[in-house]
């Protein structure tokens, strides 16, 4: 594989894959030492002493890209990976995206970061050629080192970083065969880990300069509601109070919320403030909205045609009429919180037209880029957007509400300012996974063949919440899923419904919610059929490879053979046919999301006689193309099961009177350490190029788990969450 000389500017200028080493002399007397120095672009700087820094350009939320990404330019320079220091970037308009979301951080950046890697490489070998007088493809690599096995002559990169720096990009670079791959697919240890186990590790909540204030903010209970008027007179009497500054609410409630910010020189006197603070809020008129008249509206709209008919193949009224068995379900998921470890905050600090920013977000390109310069009106050339670590994202930091507060508060008082919200806030004030009702019907021949598939789905669209132009039920259904162009008669219909509850991205948004609904009622056809689940699911997909159509996030197609191969290879590792013991029973479910795949098989044993179970085992097999970091890849995995788990098993946010009523762990009930099941996941391996990991192990546990409880106890549950609500113990 090679790259001309102009991709690698056309890369270098959009996608930040630019090389530049510069070498200055240290003033030290006596002693000339390079100094390395950060140009625009580089993401790579060689020491004399043969250091190796690479930059670490995208947010880490836990996914473990502080780490990947860099090994990729390692990979390609040819370089131990212990030589290698990785640096955290800050917002940097000409490195490019630098967002992570859509489990696209190492998808997106997997070619550009090759040839960063390759052409530094590349440039060193030329750099030695000169030198030594010799062909370019007498020379090799191996750890930072040129050799010219000829004349047994060798440099480090230090030695050649300076001449190398000064050469014209060349005109082709080859990359690696993944053959030749020395680190990546190894198992790295996440950077930072040290720091992170020790309490070192700064996230963003760690990140307050010393002079900042710090604001916590009253906001409307009741979802929808904007503030009439405040009385901060009580708050005088505070020791440390500062000011109340009203914040406005944007016309986009993704931006900013109505509320006041109660300002004070630390946490403890903002929050006493904060209760002193006397708020009259102008409510709206659904105030009673509720999870029962959410329900019922999703009952009514799933019972008539759809508002939106997003596919159809054939005639699903034939089809059900002509079946010989047909079967009908409605399956229900509630809203959920993101409850990140780290609360939601932000600092900002504005002055004398410019603009420094802290705190945890999934992008800081627009924060940077666009943000502070719409609110705040400094220039982007006079903001500096730092990179801590994030203590959890899920998708909740894919808004940037934490920052508008900041931001606006700071510019007010002219101060910076720490905006921290409480756990009760963070659960109070969330944009929770939509909530979502889907009725599905189906039909079977007189030989047990899916002849029909039917899905109108209602659901608190967060593209409606927010005013989005694109359609409502983008990540709510995904009409192209299988069985999607498996069924002879087929339809997916979508109803949105309106509410002020907030709702954003979660966690594997849409297929999170979907994947339960759809593999259960599979699972559902597979017995009315008289086939094993997995069977069932393979008779569909029928032995030939192909490439299926796909217009959504992963597409444009998917692949019939690779969606086969993890659900063969599942039904192995589990296996799934060799089990006879009646307190112990399997559950299946796969999926295609963000251009990867999976299939999971969830283990429920009988407990008490039968009238419980524990989760004994859950095995995943995963085809994700090529897998850098072996070990963070099953972090990924293994954490996104975890999270999927808790999710279905008690994962739930109750509204009533038009307000979340859990705002705490202490009724959000998040799975034990006691609770969490062995965990064995195997990798295709794959020369293709990767694709997403960080969340598409969670869909099919919901599924997986319902079906395998189904196996078990011959109760077919429907609605999530599957545990009751539990007095939260001690």
């Amino acid at each position: 594989m090679t790259i001309k000389r102009r991709d690698f500017i056309r890369i270098s200028g959009i996608l930040g894959a630019g090389l530049m080493l510069e070498f200055q002399l240290s003033c030290t007397p006596g002693k000339e030492e390079p100094l390395i120095t950060y140009p625009v672009n580089a993401f790579l700087k060689i020491g004399s002493d043969n250091s190796i820094e690479i930059l670490a350009k995208n947010p880490e939320i836990g996914q473990g890209v502080k780490t990947s990404l860099p090994m990729i330019i390692a990979e390609e320079l040819d370089v131990d990976w212990a030589q290698v220091k990785v640096v955290q970037a800050g917002y940097n308009g000409d490195l490019g995206g630098q967002g992570a979301g859509g489990s696209m951080s190492v998808k997106s950046n997997w070619e550009p970061l090759r040839k960063v890697g390759a052409t530094a490489r590349y440039m060193l070998m030329m750099a030695a050629a000169q030198l030594w007088e010799v062909e370019l493809e007498s020379l090799s690599t191996e750890s930072g080192k040129v050799f010219h096995r000829e004349s047994k002559r060798s440099a480090e990169y230090g030695e050649l970083a300076e001449a190398a720096g000064q050469l014209e990009a060349p005109e082709e670079v080859p990359l690696k065969d993944p053959e030749d791959f020395k680190i990546i697919g190894t198992a790295q240890t996440t950077i930072d880990i040290k720091e992170i186990v020790t309490g070192q590790a700064a996230f963003g909540i760690d990140a307050r300069p010393d002079d900042a204030y710090v604001a916590v903010v009253a906001r409307c209970p009741v979802f929808g509601g904007k503030l009439k008027s405040f009385d901060a007179s009580g708050c005088q009497s505070i020791n440390g109070f500062i000011d109340a500054v009203e914040i406005p609410a944007a016309d986009n409630p993704t931006l900013r919320r109505s509320g006041v910010a109660v300002v004070a020189k630390d946490t403890w006197s903002a929050m006493k403030a904060r209760k002193a603070l006397e708020v009259e809020w102008e409510t709206p008129a659904n105030l009673s909205q509720n999870h029962e008249t959410l329900l019922e509206e999703m009952r009514q709209k799933t019972s008539r045609r759809g508002e939106l008919r997003l596919k159809e193949e054939g005639s699903v009224e034939t089809g059900l009429k002509q079946g010989a068995q047909q079967l009908e379900a409605t399956y229900m998921v509630p809203f959920l919180a993101h409850a990140a470890m780290e609360p939601h905050n932000y600092t900002a600090a504005i002055a004398d037209d410019k603009a420094e920013c802290w705190g945890p977000t999934q992008l800081p390109g627009p924060v940077g880029g666009v943000l502070v310069e719409r609110l705040a009106e400094v220039k982007k050339e006079n903001t500096t957007v730092y990179q801590q670590r994030n203590g959890g994202g899920f998708g909740r930091r894919l808004l940037v509400d934490n920052v508008a507060e900041a931001l606006h508060v700071s510019k007010e008082l002219n101060h910076p300012v720490q905006v921290l919200w409480t756990r009760e806030d963070d659960f109070s004030h969330d944009y929770y996974r939509p909530m979502g009702m889907y009725h599905l019907k189906g039909a079977l021949d007189e030989e047990g063949q899916l002849t029909t598939w039917y899905m109108n789905a209602a659901t608190t669209s967060r593209y409606l919440y927010r005013g989005d132009d694109q359609s409502p039920h983008r990540t709510e259904v995904f009409p192209d899923a299988f069985p999607a162009g498996f069924v002879p008669n087929f339809r997916v219909e979508y109803s949105p419904i309106s509410t002020h509850v907030p709702t954003g991205a979660w966690r594997a948004p849409g297929h999170n919610a979907v994947c339960f609904a759809e593999h259960s009622f599979l699972d559902e056809l597979a017995e009315a059929a008289g086939v094993d689940p997995i069977d069932f699911r393979l008779q569909l997909l029928g032995t030939e490879d192909k490439e299926m159509p796909y217009d959504d996030h992963g597409g444009p197609t998917y692949s019939t053979g690779r969606l086969r191969e993890v659900i063969t290879r599942v039904r192995q590792l589990s296996s799934w046919d060799d089990r006879v013991d009646k307190n112990r029973k399997l559950g299946f479910a796969a999926q295609f999301m963000f251009g990867a795949y999976v299939a999971e098989v969830v283990e429920l044993e009988a407990v008490e006689g039968g009238a419980d179970f524990n989760i004994s085992k859950v095995w995943a097999a995963v085809d994700c193309g090529i897998l850098v970091n072996q070990s963070g890849g099953r972090a990924q995995v293994e954490g996104a099961i975890v999270d999927g788990l808790n999710a279905t098993l008690y994962g739930e946010i109750r509204i009533a009177d038009g307000q979340a009523q859990d705002r705490n762990y202490d009724t959000y009930r998040m799975l034990r350490m006691s609770e969490c099941p062995q965990i064995e996941v195997e990798f295709v391996k794959s020369k293709a190029s990767p694709q997403g990991l960080g969340e598409i192990a969670l869909p099919p546990v919901s599924s997986a788990l319902a079906n395998a409880l189904y196996q078990l106890t011959g109760e077919r549950r429907r609605s999530l969450p599957l545990r009751n609500r539990p007095e939260m113990d001690s």
